[in-house]
C-alpha cells in the first residue's frame, strides 16, 4: 500500500507521491536546516524562471526595477487597519500617502472613479463583488469551464462558497465568443444577479456593450474580470471594458499587469464601489498586505506613461509566435480568426496528452506554461490546450523576431520528442541572448 501525505491526504494519486517523497526527506529538519533547504530551494527557482528558462506561463510577470526597489517587507508585517485619518493603529500616516496614491491611480489608469485595491488577490476581488451584489442562493452566468471561465466565477470557488448557483453563459465555441443571438432569451430565463465576463484565455475581446444591454434588460450588474488582460486595458488596447459597459472592472495587479502580488476593483458608480468597499474591508479583510501598494503604485504611474508601447509589444510578440507555432507544425486554436488580438494564445495539445502532459514536457526542456481547456472540447475531457502569455518574455526584452527560435524549441521538444536534456542548454542559450528590456 502506497503511503498517504501527512500534508494532503485527500489529494490524488500524483500529488501524494511528490509529497510523501519530500515529507520523508524533509522530516526532523532544524532551524539551521530550514534556512539552507529554503536558501537553496529559492536559488534553483531562480535559476530557472529568471536566468536559465523561458517563462511563457499567462499568470506570471516580473515587476520593472523600480516597483522592486520600493517594495518595503518589514511593512508587510504590521497591521494597518481603517482608512486613513481614523485608524485602528496611531502613527501611520506615511502608509496613508500609499493608502491614497494607489487608488487613485489605479482608478484613472482603468477609467474608472473609485478603486479598491486591499484585498490580496483576484478571487478574493470577485468575492467581495458577489457579496456586494449577490445574495446566497442567487444566480450568477459566468463563462464555461473549457471557454476559461476561471474557478472563482464557479460553484468549486467563491462562489459556491458565497452559496451561489452558477450557469453557464451560451457560448460559441467556433467563435471564441459569447452567443449573443441566445444571450438575451437566457438571461431572461435564468435572471442572474451577476454575470461574468472576462476568463483565463481572451484571444479576442467580449462585446461588452452587446452583454450590457442583455444585463440590463433582466437588472443583473456586469462584472468584469480583467486578471488576465489588465496591462493591455491599462494600455489602452484589446478593450475599454468600463467605457464599453461594465459595471465593475476586477483584476490581478500582476499578470499583465507586471505588478506585485495582489488585485483591484474598479468602477464608475459611486455606490457601487461603497458596496465593494465594505465586503473587502471590514467583510473580508482586517489587516492587509500594505507593502504592496508602494510597487503598485509605481507600477500604476510607469504603466500611465508607458502602456500602451508595453502593451502593442505583448500583443506583437503574441502574433508572431502564433505565426511561428504554426509555420512548426502546431494546431494553434483560432486559425481561422488569426489567432489571437491580444498577449494570449493556444495551442491543441491533444496529439501531446493532453495541455498538462505538452506542459510538463515542455518545462523538462526549460520552457514553462500550463495546461487549458478549449471550448470546443468533449465534456468531462482534460484540458486540451496550451496557454501562451508573452507578458514576462516581453518584460525580458524578447521581441518578435525570436519567436522563430523559441517555437523551434517547443518544436524540439512536442513534435520531435528530443531529450529535453538536449534541450535544456539551447533554452538556456536563446534566454540568455536576449538583453533585458529597460
Amino acid at each position: 500500500m502506497e503511503s498517504r501525505s501527512r500534508v494532503a491526504p485527500w489529494a490524488s494519486s500524483r500529488a501524494q507521491r511528490r509529497l510523501t517523497e519530500l515529507e520523508a526527506l524533509l522530516a526532523g529538519q532544524r532551524a539551521d536546516d530550514v534556512v539552507r533547504t529554503v536558501t537553496d530551494s529559492l536559488a534553483r527557482h531562480r535559476r530557472a524562471f529568471d536566468e536559465d528558462g523561458i517563462v511563457l506561463y499567462a499568470g506570471t510577470n516580473t515587476m520593472t526595477p523600480r516597483a522592486l526597489a520600493v517594495h518595503e517587507a518589514t511593512v508587510s508585517s504590521r497591521p494597518s487597519m481603517g482608512w486613513p485619518g481614523e485608524k485602528f493603529q496611531a502613527g501611520l500616516e506615511h502608509l496613508d500617502v500609499l493608502e491614497t496614491l494607489a487608488p487613485l491611480g489605479m482608478a484613472s489608469l482603468m477609467e474608472g472613479r473609485f478603486a479598491e485595491v486591499r484585498l490580496q488577490s483576484a478571487t478574493l476581488a470577485n468575492l467581495a463583488c458577489y457579496t456586494a451584489f449577490a445574495r446566497p442562493g442567487d444566480t450568477i452566468a459566468v463563462l464555461p469551464e473549457a471557454a476559461g471561465g476561471h474557478a472563482s466565477h464557479h460553484a468549486q470557488g467563491v462562489a459556491g462558497i458565497r452559496g451561489l448557483r452558477v450557469v453557464d453563459l451560451p457560448y460559441d465555441a467556433a467563435g471564441f465568443t459569447i452567443d449573443h443571438e441566445r444571450l438575451p432569451g437566457f438571461l431572461r430565463r435564468e435572471r442572474p444577479a451577476v454575470v461574468v465576463i472576462g476568463a483565463s484565455l481572451m484571444l479576442f475581446p467580449h462585446d461588452v456593450a452587446g452583454v450590457r444591454a442583455a444585463c440590463d434588460e433582466v437588472g443583473a450588474t456586469l462584472l468584469y474580470d480583467a486578471s488576465h488582460v489588465a496591462g493591455l486595458v491599462a494600455g489602452r488596447r484589446f478593450q475599454r471594458p468600463l467605457e464599453e459597459g461594465a459595471h465593475v472592472l476586477t483584476m490581478s495587479t500582476y499578470k499583465s499587469f507586471g505588478g506585485p502580488p495582489g488585485a483591484a476593483i474598479v468602477t464608475r458608480d459611486e455606490e457601487l464601489a461603497e458596496r465593494v468597499s465594505a465586503a473587502a474591508y471590514p467583510g473580508l479583510t482586517a489587516n492587509y498586505d500594505a507593502a504592496r501598494l508602494a510597487p503598485l503604485a509605481v507600477t500604476v504611474a510607469e504603466l500611465a506613461e508607458s502602456g500602451p508601447a508595453y502593451a502593442d509589444a505583448c500583443m506583437a510578440n503574441a502574433r508572431a509566435l502564433a505565426a511561428a507555432l504554426h509555420a512548426a507544425g502546431f494546431t494553434v486554436a483560432a486559425a481561422g480568426l488569426g489567432w489571437t488580438a491580444s498577449h494570449h494564445v493556444a495551442v491543441d495539445a491533444g496529439a501531446f496528452g493532453g495541455g498538462d502532459e505538452a506542459a510538463r514536457a515542455l518545462a523538462a526542456g526549460g520552457v514553462y506554461l500550463s495546461g487549458i481547456g478549449l471550448p470546443d472540447q468533449a465534456p468531462g475531457e482534460p484540458m486540451r490546450g496550451l496557454r501562451i502569455g508573452t507578458q514576462e518574455i516581453t518584460r525580458r526584452g524578447f521581441t518578435p523576431g525570436r519567436m522563430e527560435a523559441l517555437a523551434e524549441l517547443m518544436r524540439r521538444l512536442l513534435l520531435d520528442k528530443e531529450d529535453p536534456a538536449a534541450v535544456l542548454p539551447d533554452t538556456t542559450a536563446l534566454r540568455r541572448s536576449v538583453p533585458a528590456a529597460p
